[in-house]
C-alpha cells in the first residue's frame, strides 16, 4: 500500500524531473462517413486536441480547464491510451505511453487509472462492489480469495463507506457513494496517476465538496500525481497546483494556479474568470459571447479569435505557440 511521498515505481524524466511530460499531443476524427461523402462535400476533420504540451512533477495536480467542447476529455483519454492518439508523444514515469507493447501497458493500467464523470454509467450494474473492485486486484495481484475481500474492504473504508456495502449493487447507492466506490476501484491497483473527469460536477453541490476533498486528500496521502478536468474555475483553484486552460483542442494558457487565476493573460482565461459567480458579492456577471467554433477543418489562426475583444488581424494568419511570459507562466496570445 502506498504512502505520502513520491510516487513509488516511478522514473523521472531526463527533462527537469517531470513525471509526466506531453508533447506535440494531437487527436483528430474523421466524421466524413464514408467514400461518397467525402467525394461529394470533402474530407471533415474534427482537431478535438492540437500540439498539446506540457509537464507535470510528481504529486502535483493539473487543473485541466475549459468550456465543453474544449478537448479536456479527449486529451486525458488519449494521454491514458484509452484512445489512439493522431500524432505526439506521452511519457508517464519512463514510461513510452503511445508506442508500449502490451506487457508494458499492464503495467501502465496498473499505474494509470481514470475516474469518470459519471459513476452510474462507469460502474456495471451487475456486479456486487466486491466483484467490481476486486476486478483489479484479480488483474493486478497474487492474492487469494479473503485477502481480496479484506483488500476490498479497507478501500471501501478509506473512501468513507461501511465495510458491509461489499455486497451491494451500484443502483443502493447514491450518487456520491457511487463516485467514492469508482474512487475506490480507481485506487485497487496502488496507482501513480488518478485523471479524473469531473468527478463531481454530476453531484450535489454539498456532496461535490466531499468527494473533493476526499480526492484532494488521497492525493497528499498517496502521493499521487493528478489531472483534474473540470470546467469551474472554483473547483480548479481548490485541487490544483497548475492550471491549464483549453478552447478549441489547444492549450490558450498554463501555469501556476495562483498566477493563472490571480494574473490570467490571455482574454479567454479573463473572459472565464469573469463569468463565475464570487459568492457572498453581488456583482453583475459578465457572461462570455457566441458559441465555441467546432473544430471541424479549423482554419489557421487562434481558435479564439472568433470571440476575442482585442482580436486583430494578424491573429487569423498563423497559428500562436505558448510563450513564457514569467517563470513556469505561459500564454498562446500574440496580442500580451
Amino acid at each position: 500500500m502506498q504512502t505520502a511521498g513520491a510516487a513509488p515505481g516511478t522514473t523521472p524524466s531526463a527533462d527537469g524531473g517531470a513525471f509526466l511530460r506531453v508533447r506535440g499531443l494531437t487527436k483528430h476524427f474523421d466524421i466524413t462517413g464514408g467514400l461518397l461523402p467525402r467525394l461529394l462535400y470533402g474530407r471533415k476533420v474534427v482537431h478535438a486536441v492540437e500540439d498539446v504540451s506540457f509537464d507535470l512533477a510528481a504529486g502535483e495536480t493539473l487543473g485541466l480547464v475549459g468550456e465543453s467542447g474544449s478537448g479536456k476529455s479527449t486529451a486525458a483519454r488519449v494521454i491514458a491510451r484509452l484512445i489512439p492518439a493522431t500524432a505526439g508523444e506521452v511519457h508517464i514515469g519512463g514510461h513510452d505511453v503511445l508506442r508500449a507493447g502490451p506487457a508494458e501497458m499492464k503495467a501502465i493500467r496498473k499505474d494509470v487509472q481514470f475516474v469518470f464523470q459519471d459513476p452510474f454509467s462507469s460502474l456495471n450494474p451487475r456486479m456486487r462492489i466486491e466483484r467490481l473492485i476486486g476486478r483489479s486486484l484479480t488483474i493486478h495481484f497474487d492474492m487469494s480469495p479473503m485477502e481480496r475481500r479484506e483488500r476490498v474492504v479497507e478501500l471501501m473504508e478509506q473512501v468513507g463507506l461501511r465495510a458491509d456495502h461489499i455486497y451491494r449493487y451500484p443502483h443502493e447507492f447514491s450518487g456520491g457513494q457511487r463516485q467514492r466506490i469508482a474512487i475506490a476501484r480507481a485506487l485497487a491497483s496502488e496507482p501513480t496517476m488518478i485523471l479524473a473527469d469531473e468527478p463531481a460536477s454530476s453531484l450535489d453541490v454539498s456532496i461535490q465538496a466531499q468527494v473533493l476533498e476526499l480526492l484532494d486528500g488521497l492525493r497528499q496521502r498517496l502521493g499521487l500525481t493528478m489531472i483534474f478536468i473540470t470546467h469551474d474555475l472554483n473547483v480548479a483553484e481548490f485541487v490544483s497546483d497548475q492550471v491549464a486552460v483549453m478552447y478549441g483542442g489547444r492549450l490558450m494558457e498554463q501555469g501556476p494556479t495562483e498566477e493563472v487565476l490571480q494574473r490570467p493573460l490571455h482574454p479567454y482565461s479573463q473572459s472565464l474568470l469573469e463569468a463565475r459567480p464570487h459568492f457572498g458579492v453581488r456583482e453583475r456577471l459578465r457572461p462570455l459571447e457566441g458559441e465555441p467554433a467546432i473544430p471541424i477543418n479549423p482554419p489557421v489562426g487562434c481558435p479564439f479569435a472568433h470571440r476575442c475583444p482585442i482580436r486583430i488581424q494578424a491573429c487569423t494568419e498563423a497559428n500562436v505557440e505558448l510563450v513564457e511570459k514569467s517563470p513556469g507562466h505561459k500564454v498562446a496570445c500574440i496580442r500580451v
